[in-house]
């Protein structure tokens, strides 16, 4: 057998027994792709079963209110891809009937997909010849044609896609791109690789070369960002207040404890707007003992809390002077990381809870 017809009986006899695998369901794979993007399988599963059990079909997530979208996507983070979801299902239901197109071309312009979801949707629903492009795909074929240029630089992806389209196996695309995907998954890992249980052993060229723990090559250009916040907790008894800007800097569409980031310059692209500087000044604050950190994309943040108890008149008379970028709710304490759903709100609530 050659190289593509040996992955393709090793994915058969190992293929790991996954839910988005049961039947060849477009919004079901489409669905299961947006959710393992910088998240785990096994932190995804759960989540993915109660996400479709409370959104079966696209016309009921087309339906949904974003609140509720964004509460069933608790735990998962990044939650720009949960509203993508929802408009994308609005937009499917407008223009498809609720349906994924057919057409790589169409599914390009729906809210939210891009190359890789696109193809491995029609790839894997359709059967349509068309190879995907993910991390493990990335490294799979970098090792195996002994692709020595830094992948996350401005050509890879261009030249890794057309060594995908040639190794493509025309006569089952769909379970080609899971091999690859799940071959990169499981056994051609970032650090030692078991190589000899590889179904590709023998004509993988960075194996054959003794070149497996330099390739590839990944040069990353971006460096984390370390950044120092204040998250405001304004409560008045079982309620705390929720604000959400018109442009803000992080966690945007969301309504969030106030977040504001200690700065030197006012001009810096991460100071604190007027009207979070304002609602800063416009409270007497104890700030909480305990600091926590948190990550997004390469922010590296420490938090630290700072506490006010209010009554509801005074803060509406207060809040008055805020302009129309500034919009403000309260939610009840018990609700927070539903109405809040990041593990910020988490972890915010649980040192309120100690401090209580």
């Amino acid at each position: 057998m050659n190289p593509k017809e040996r992955l393709l009986a090793w994915f058969h006899r190992n293929k790991r027994d996954l839910p988005f695998r049961k039947k060849k369901a477009a919004y079901e794979i489409w669905i299961s792709e947006i959710m393992l993007q910088q998240t785990r399988v096994a932190a995804m599963l759960p989540l993915y079963s109660k996400f479709l059990a409370k959104f079966p079909d696209i016309e009921t997530l087309a339906k949904a209110q974003e609140e509720e979208v964004l509460s069933a996507w608790q735990g998962l983070g990044y939650y720009s891809r949960a509203r993508n979801i929802r408009k994308a299902a609005i937009y499917l239901t407008s223009n498809f009937n609720g349906r994924f197109p057919k057409d790589l071309t169409e599914a390009l312009k729906i809210p939210g997909i891009g190359p890789y979801t696109a193809r491995a949707v029609l790839s894997i629903a359709y059967d349509f010849r068309v190879a995907v492009l993910d991390g493990n795909v990335k490294r799979v074929l970098s090792r195996f044609f002994q692709y020595e240029e830094n992948i996350l630089g401005s050509k890879a992806d261009r030249d890794l896609q057309a060594l995908a389209d040639g190794f493509l196996n025309l006569e089952s695309p769909g379970d080609h791109n899971q091999a690859v995907m799940e071959l990169g998954a499981m056994i051609c890992l970032p650090e030692n690789p078991k190589c000899l249980t590889c179904p590709l052993i023998g004509d993988c060229k960075t194996q054959v070369t003794g070149k497996t723990d330099s390739i590839p090559r990944r040069i990353k250009d971006k460096k984390q960002i370390h950044l120092f916040g204040n998250i405001l907790w304004i409560a008045c008894g079982d309620e705390v207040l929720l604000i959400r800007e018109l442009r803000p800097r992080f966690l945007k569409g969301m309504y969030v404890l106030p977040i504001f980031f200690v700065t030197e310059d006012r001009d810096d692209v991460y100071a604190p707007s007027e009207d979070l500087e304002l609602l800063n000044l416009s409270f007497d604050f104890r700030t909480l003992p305990m600091k926590f950190k948190h990550t997004i994309t390469h922010h590296k943040f420490e938090f630290q809390i700072k506490r006010s108890e209010v009554i509801k008149d005074v803060l509406k008379s207060k809040m008055n002077q805020f302009g129309p970028d500034l919009l403000w709710k309260w939610v009840k304490i018990e609700e927070l990381t539903s109405q809040f759903p990041s593990s910020i709100a988490r972890k915010v609530k649980m040192e309120i809870e100690k401090q209580n």
